[in-house]
């Protein structure tokens, strides 16, 4: 790319004085660096125009629409908020097209019942729906808890907001876009290739991320374990969908979905594996272990979500292999790294001192979640 800081308007100025003969004044209030002053300032915006015409010229700096119209060379758009689907629990029978409102102030937002429901363990008495937030975005993941009725229900006295069905998430951010079309150009989808599977699923509402394992269980075999949006393993209507989409029983094989003909493919999500963390910390003076206990959690959790988020990668260039340790040193560090700690001792995972290895494979895969943590005063 071309350089254009060297343009400003004092290096400009410079330029155009240095045209003009030393028999002239040249000094500041002089009538000829005077008339020069305002052309140099808009020439100077002339570059400034050009170098942010060159960045959005290029995938690799360009933002917004500029960056939306370039991912066409990759055949890809971004991807919009999609609405999350929650579980309703009431204990009456609603009507399809139901309206409901969160209790929750200002970050209030409506959900319509858009489907019976039937969770794994039903209560007696009470009724099941899946509710769709009318606003797209992760803001339908946060409110859990009671609802009220934007037209009144016969005998409806008691409306919950539950579980999270299938994740809310925002419109794709720049980065996030940049890095697929990069990874589009780099790695073609084609046929039912392995880019092919991770384009596609990762498009479809409430995904995160996936991870695709080919011939797991024999020729013509593929296995895709799937992350939600909220960075969780997918529940089971998630995967429900995801299955439908991809290679819709009991037909499996035959092509019906996005997987070629011959591609049996079966959609599972991963294994939580709970991560318990315990230390002695040592804290600056004027600090209690009440003070950094949330802090603290906050900071491992902000660790294993990048663990999740970096769960799908493939880390080689001529197998198929998917990592996400925990690492005692990167726990330690977020510890540490907590306004009020000046140490931490006896870093233990799980009751153990060593990084903890999750399994990876065909037939078991594993996402790292949060336990407890235990936190004991040190000297």
């Amino acid at each position: 790319m071309i350089d254009f800081t060297q343009y400003t308007y004092q290096n400009l100025l410079q330029t155009m004085l240095g045209r003009v003969p030393d028999t002239y004044d040249k000094r500041d209030t002089a009538p000829i660096p005077t008339a020069l002053g305002p052309a140099a300032f808009v020439i100077e915006g002339f570059y400034l125009s050009l170098n942010q015409v060159q960045r959005q010229a290029f995938v690799q700096t360009a933002s917004g629409q500029s960056l939306d119209y370039l991912a066409v060379i990759a055949g890809l758009t971004r991807y919009p908020a999609s609405a999350a689907v929650r579980l309703g629990v009431f204990n009456a029978a609603v009507a399809i097209g139901a309206r409901f409102s969160t209790i929750n102030g200002e970050n209030s937002i409506n959900f319509i019942v858009t489907a019976t429901d039937t969770p794994e363990d039903p209560e007696e008495g009470f009724f099941y729906y899946q509710l769709t937030a009318e606003t797209a975005g992760t803001i339908g993941n946060e409110y859990t808890g009671p609802i009220l009725p934007i037209t009144a229900i016969p005998g409806l006295t008691s409306a919950q907001i539950t579980d999270i069905l299938v994740p809310g998430d925002d419109t794709e951010t720049d980065e996030a876009f940049r890095e697929r079309i990069i990874e589009a150009l780099n790695e073609r989808p084609f046929g039912g290739n392995i880019a092919a599977y991770k384009q596609y699923v990762g498009g479809l509402d409430g995904v995160g991320s996936v991870q695709v394992y080919p011939t797991w269980n024999g020729g013509g075999t593929v296995k895709l374990s799937v992350l939600g949006a909220d960075w969780l393993p997918a529940s089971p209507t998630l995967v429900e969908n995801v299955q439908n989409a991809v290679d819709p029983p009991p037909n499996q094989g035959l092509g019906l979905g996005m997987a070629p003909i011959g591609a049996q493919v079966t959609v599972v999500a991963p294994t939580e594996l709970t991560v318990n963390v315990s230390a002695t910390v040592t804290l600056a003076s004027g600090y209690e272990i009440g003070q950094v206990q949330q802090p603290i959690e906050d900071a491992i959790e902000a660790y294993l979500l990048t663990v999740r988020q970096s769960w799908a990668d493939n880390t080689s260039t001529t197998s198929v292999v998917y990592a996400a340790d925990v690492y005692l040193a990167r726990i330690t560090a977020a510890i540490v790294g907590v306004t009020g700690v000046v140490n931490a001792t006896n870093v233990q995972l799980n009751g153990g001192t060593a990084d903890l290895t999750l399994t990876e494979n065909g037939t078991t895969q594993q996402v790292p979640v949060m336990g407890t943590v235990s936190l004991s005063a040190g000297a």
